[in-house]
């Protein structure tokens, strides 16, 4: 097949989950025999076309760029010209400039259109702006394909309840290599090592988890909170990091290659998740991969797949997650339980093989379809 995926980010020019799970999908669908083109936003300087891990990226330069939201208006005429080149457009969430001109062009004729929902909700924008955008553009965007594609069933029935037929929606779960994040026995420290990864930006409730490190101070003194990530909230996290005293506590890094990130993981004791808003992250599959424990907040979609290998948070509660930090690391035979109960869940239900499997069974459904 000739797929054309376009997305508002892509790593390892962009870090995030989104970017990421469109690099390797790409990559994957290429490694299986298939033409991938990629239109994504140019970041910095560099070519406007270049070929990478055996797919071509194309790059468009924003004009303006608002709350992680990049305007590319010169995709429009690209995709209009190219568009009959290409068997089936993939787009990665509805929330994103670029996915408004997918819907564009599906309008004018293109092939068959799919919309990935990386989370109903952006981290980012304000919720008065999502009210307002959601029921209009973001319906209309996601009326337009021919299918979407979410993690779950429960965000099958939100996206229902916005009024997207559910013949339209298919549920594929986000995925991880089970084969490279595996479980392996922590170097010797004397530390322990509490674990968070992504994007610094308000819905992640960083915030919170700092709050807890402080609290958590108070019972044990030998821990460490590494952070990897970057974000527009960072600086503002690191302020408020010092005037709590931290800096020797926590230690931001803010990037480190996904190849390598499997290393991180097997030499942490928890990873935590206190989140506001998310969807099904690739970071909380990669860590119950690698037999981590996680410490999670209490959201819909996250519920099922945490549930007997983790221990789920109210949102907004640093108290909750102090509590339940302290409880994993003090309790050796608990985080060991949950631990081994995340690996078999991923294992069982979340492989990345079965994910990529999925997405091109239903490319070809739909190209047989029309």
């Amino acid at each position: 097949m000739k797929i054309l995926r376009v997305t508002s980010s892509l790593y390892p020019y962009k870090t995030g989950g989104i970017g990421l799970h469109a690099h390797e999908m790409s990559k994957e669908q290429v490694r299986r025999g298939h033409d991938v083109v990629v239109y994504t936003t140019k970041i910095g300087s560099g070519p406007k076309r270049e070929y990478k891990e055996g797919y071509i990226i194309v790059h468009f330069k924003p004009i303006i760029k608002l709350m992680n939201n990049s305007f590319v208006p010169v995709m429009l005429p690209s995709l209009i010209h190219n568009m009959n080149k290409f068997d089936i457009i993939h787009a990665h969430s509805f929330l994103f400039f670029s996915t408004n001109l997918c819907a564009m062009a599906k309008k004018l004729g293109s092939p068959p259109l799919i919309i990935t929902n990386h989370g109903l909700i952006s981290q980012t924008v304000p919720l008065w702006m999502h009210k307002v955008y959601v029921p209009t553009i973001g319906k209309w965007t996601l009326n337009s394909a021919d299918k979407m594609i979410c993690y779950t069933d429960t965000e099958k029935r939100k996206l229902e309840n916005l009024g997207v037929a559910p013949s339209k929606i298919a549920v594929i779960h986000n995925g991880i290599d089970v084969n490279r994040f595996v479980p392996k026995e922590k170097e010797n420290s004397d530390d322990i090592r509490i674990l968070w990864i992504g994007r610094v930006v308000p819905g992640k409730g960083v915030e919170y988890l700092i709050d807890a490190i402080k609290l958590l101070l108070h019972k044990i003194t030998n821990l460490k909170l590494i952070m990897i990530g970057e974000g527009p909230s960072k600086e503002k996290i690191k302020r408020k990091i010092s005037g709590l005293g931290l800096d020797e506590y926590i230690f931001f890094k803010d990037f480190i290659p996904n190849s390598e990130l499997q290393g991180v993981y097997q030499n942490s004791d928890v990873f935590v998740l206190p989140s506001i808003n998310e969807g099904i992250p690739r970071t909380i599959l990669e860590a119950m991969s690698c037999g981590l424990p996680v410490v999670c907040t209490k959201l819909p979609q996250l519920t099922d797949v945490i549930k007997g290998s983790g221990l789920l948070v109210p949102v907004r509660d640093s108290q909750a997650l102090t509590d339940a930090i302290f409880r994993i690391i003090s309790a050796k035979e608990l985080a060991r339980k949950l631990g081994e109960n995340g690996r078999k869940k991923v294992v069982e239900n979340y492989s990345w093989e079965d994910t990529v499997n999925k997405t091109i069974n239903l490319y070809e459904e739909i190209i047989c379809q029309k």
